[in-house]
């Protein structure tokens, strides 16, 4: 018996041995499965031992890193069943949320920070011959709060001081556009799929309504122009508990009654990757998921050109833009390991107008993230 315990307690700690091993060089930066934004490893510095962030940051980074996660939380949620999934909420009537933000004064520090940093970009875009409008989308909980659970603490208390702040630090030179305030303007209007965390059809074209405005151009009734479709929507939340919520066909799918002509390129190379699709998920449905450098020319030199700068949130908008510019440029510096500055890119494409989404489904105003698609 006494062997047995050793041998159990020796077998024990090789493995969590080799986990850690296999673990501490990870840096994967997004979740195809869980299609969200993962933790990686802070950069280490002695003064940062006596910080409680640092800690936390650490603790995430190992949960989020973790070797074989993708096959563990698969393998979790074949025998759990539970109303609270990890990184999922199940709220009232099978209503999908991420699990609630918390936030802290550091939070807001480094808000600040970045919205420095967003400033600077702006002041080179500016300087490079476009105009610079920062577009803020709030996570699906601050917005879809009738079905939330009674113990789930929605962020949007935390969204609107953070949206003080970035009023108070970020340069008179950039325009900012707060889906919040246009999705409660709207209230009638479904803003977000209710298994995903993904902003809908008519919320993505209030949105464009105002990048319409700010960039001095007219905008249009979605029905003008596209036939939108309802379908059964394999959501990305509903995609980590395992499909488990059967939701009522919702809108998703936009149709265009006119075909507008392009030529598309990813990365410097030609591509055959269709711009709208009627399929069951966002990702497929526009602009073939998240790409690191898209360029849609339409051959219109009249017209003026676009870039958004961004991860997913961008892709809809993306796609409703073609019709109406010459040239949509996308960035998403998650994928973009060029070392180009956005700068560089508008001086490259003699872009008119830049639009700067930084949201993520669980956090509109992620530290890591924010920096990143600012190319910083």
């Amino acid at each position: 018996m006494k062997y047995i315990k050793i041998s159990f307690i020796a077998i024990f700690i090789c493995v969590i041995s080799a986990f850690f091993i296999l673990t501490i060089d990870n840096h994967k930066e997004v979740s195809e499965l869980e299609k969200r934004t993962l933790q990686t490893f802070p950069e280490f510095s002695i003064e940062k031992l006596a910080s409680e962030e640092y800690y936390n940051d650490l603790t995430a980074a190992f949960s989020d890193q973790l070797e074989f996660r993708d096959i563990l939380v698969k393998g979790y949620y074949i025998f759990q069943f539970q109303r609270y999934n990890g990184d999922v909420v199940i709220g009232e009537n099978d209503e999908l949320y991420a699990a609630y933000q918390r936030v802290d004064e550091d939070y807001y520090e480094d808000l600040r920070t970045n919205a420095g940093y967003a400033n600077e970009v702006a002041a080179e875009v500016i300087d490079a011959g476009a105009d610079f409008t920062f577009l803020s989308i709030p996570r699906k909980d601050a917005i879809e709060t009738e079905n939330l659970p009674d113990s789930y603490i929605s962020s949007e208390e935390s969204y609107l001081k953070a949206v003080d702040i970035l009023d108070e630090v970020l340069s008179d030179d950039i325009r900012f556009i707060d889906a919040y305030d246009v999705f409660k303007a709207n209230d009638d209007v479904r803003a977000y799929y209710t298994t995903d965390h993904h902003i809908t059809p008519r919320a993505a074209f209030m949105l464009y309504h105002e990048v319409l405005k700010a960039c001095g151009m007219p905008d249009y009734p979605v029905e003008e122009h596209y036939d939108v479709e309802k379908t059964i929507i394999n959501g990305s939340f509903n995609n980590q508990i395992g499909q488990s919520v059967k939701s009522k066909p919702e809108e998703l799918s936009m149709v265009p009654h006119e075909e507008t002509a392009y030529e598309r390129s990813e990365d410097g190379e030609k591509s055959d990757l269709a711009v709208f699709r009627s399929r069951n998920t966002y990702e497929d449905s526009y602009m073939e998921g998240d790409h690191a450098y898209t360029v849609i020319d339409t051959g219109r030199d009249h017209l003026p050109n676009i870039m958004y700068v961004g991860s997913s949130f961008t892709n809809i908008m993306e796609a409703v833009t073609i019709r109406d510019f010459n040239l949509m440029v996308s960035i998403d510096y998650r994928h973009n390991e060029t070392g180009t500055s956005i700068a560089e890119y508008v001086k490259k494409h003699d872009i008119d107008h830049v639009i700067f989404i930084p949201s993520q489904s669980n956090d509109a105003f992620s530290k890591i993230m924010m920096k990143k698609h600012l190319g910083r």
